[in-house]
């Protein structure tokens, strides 16, 4: 194996594994503080468009990273809008701003 493929595929497995990582955070502890579905969304649209790049050079490597963080960036996205702590939170800030709006 060439070097550049062997650091590729080493590159490939730490990004995968930290993604790992986050995902099997927010599962175990339910918690989201910090993590902002709208970004991993917005890296999830500009991991596409690399994808395309890199099918177009025809790069395994590229092509299996790329779609590995497209689906960790989706999930991720999708658990940190749905633990319902962040529900809690978000609907808790809604009750505070209508609250200080007073009676329409």
């Amino acid at each position: 194996m060439k070097l550049h493929m062997l650091s590729g595929s080493l590159g490939t497995g730490i990004v995968v594994g930290g993604y790992i990582y986050q995902v099997a955070r927010l599962v175990r502890t339910h918690r989201a503080e910090g993590v902002s579905g709208m970004a991993y969304l917005l890296w999830a649209v500009a991991s596409g468009l690399l994808l395309v790049h890199a099918m177009g050079m025809q790069s395994v490597v590229f092509t299996v990273l790329m779609i590995s963080q497209i689906i960790c960036c989706v999930l991720i996205a999708a658990l940190a809008t749905n633990i319902p702590a962040v529900r809690a939170a978000r609907r808790s800030r809604r009750q505070y701003a209508a609250e200080r709006a007073g009676p329409p």
